[in-house]
């Protein structure tokens, strides 16, 4: 238990933390008042520590815009300076304006799909693991449905972070999904439960239908419920479903962070494997994560995290998106 009694483990998405009901930070800016889903007023701070620091914003307005459609427009008619973020299929309708600016950055959230063993015995059998990494042409959702503004991913970390393995690639393979479904004596197929949100990540409710109609093509046959975040984390906590979407940015940069809360054995105790609605557990995964924590050298560290994420590669120990 914390320090407040709770149990570690507990996923906390919506207020009831300290963090939530306190002044928290020692920023440039104050909130001067909030109203819940309407808007937020922030003023600069006459406190603010570095008084070298100056900006030519003394007042922000966060309003909080849930329609993609009426976020642009509202982007486009003057009403707001800048919008994030911006949804792929207005990118062209933005960039035709003259009015404002596209700014476009890489993003390091990986966006899977976890596939839960307890739930499913099918999912045990490695073939078919692989078999459905295999069917998921991630880089078809890339393009027709993330428009190109993503990257398809085949492991944990982007370029760049500690632990990415340029040699591991997508491996979309219609064909060899089949046949290890025909090697796993599954050939005629099974159903499966999804659940995604349809307001969290970008596109969810779409790539989960994209998933769902690929899987079909091996003969996995998917029930797929898709629901507002409010909604659907509680589901998420339970692992109400056999396959569930789960996005993950690590806070600290590093693809150690992806591990600890996505990918190693969940345990009450220590909190770890907080979001592995997969339940997939690797003692060998679990025992170099840790290692890694206390490794100072980085090229060590480097290499330690690279094993990870061959395992879980060779493991299909879940299905990367983008």
């Amino acid at each position: 238990l914390d320090a407040q009694g709770e149990p570690k483990d507990k996923l906390v998405k919506h207020a009831g933390t300290y963090a939530s009901t306190h002044v928290s930070g020692t920023g440039a800016y104050t909130v001067s008042s909030r109203e819940q889903g309407v808007k937020i007023v922030f003023d600069r701070s006459l406190n603010y520590w570095d008084k070298a620091s100056k900006g030519n914003v003394d007042k922000i307005i966060l309003t909080p815009i849930k329609e993609a459609p009426t976020r642009v427009a509202a982007l486009l008619s003057g009403d707001v300076d800048f919008i994030t973020p911006v949804p792929p299929t207005d990118h062209k309708r933005i960039q035709g304006s003259n009015k404002v600016d596209l700014i476009t950055l890489p993003g390091t959230r990986i966006i899977t799909f976890q596939m839960n063993q307890q739930r499913k015995a099918e999912f045990k059998d490695l073939r078919v693991r692989q078999a459905i990494v295999h069917a998921i042409n991630n880089e078809g959702i890339v393009k027709k449905i993330m428009k190109g503004f993503a990257t398809t991913a085949a492991q944990q970390g982007p370029t760049g972070y500690a632990g990415f393995k340029a040699n591991l690639i997508p491996r979309y393979d219609l064909q060899k999904a089949k046949a290890l479904m025909k090697e796993a004596g599954l050939e005629d197929g099974f159903s499966i439960t999804m659940m995604a949100p349809n307001n969290r990540y970008v596109n969810d409710e779409k790539i989960a239908q994209a998933v769902a109609a690929m899987l079909a093509k091996i003969n996995i046959k998917v029930t797929l419920k898709a629901m507002p975040k409010a909604q659907y984390w509680p589901e998420f906590d339970k692992r109400s479903a056999d396959l569930m979407m789960i996005g993950w940015h690590s806070d600290t940069e590093d693809s150690a962070n992806f591990s600890e809360f996505l990918i190693t054995c969940p345990n009450k105790n220590t909190g770890a494997g907080q979001y592995n609605s997969g339940n997939y557990c690797n003692p060998k995964v679990d025992e170099l994560v840790k290692a890694s924590a206390s490794e100072t050298d980085p090229a060590k560290r480097a290499v330690m995290l690279q094993e990870v994420e061959q395992i879980l590669y060779d493991d299909a120990a879940f299905v990367p998106l983008h």
